[in-house]
């Protein structure tokens, strides 16, 4: 096996990883909003509360969204890199 195929095996794992990270984060947003509205229907004494955990949910959840979204982006480009042209 030479080294570009190699490389770019390691790459595409590396990616397939990130994808992954994708998946957790989104699946966090979600939950986040469903939290949300379950302690709004549920529990209107502790709406400010339910909101904040929420909202803190929600921004982490972006933030790693974005994150892992340039690492995807940077991998892309290496393999694009690998590839001869």
């Amino acid at each position: 096996m030479d080294s570009k195929n190699l490389e770019k095996n390691i790459l595409d794992l590396k990616y397939k990883f990130q994808i992954e990270k994708i998946h957790a984060s989104l699946t966090m947003l979600t939950l986040g909003i469903i939290s949300f509205i379950g302690t709004f229907i549920w529990y209107s004494e502790r709406l400010v509360f339910g909101i904040a955990v929420s909202i803190i949910i929600v921004l982490i959840s972006v933030f790693y969204y974005n994150k892992t979204k340039k690492h995807i982006v940077s991998i892309t480009k290496e393999i694009r890199n690998l590839s001869p042209n």
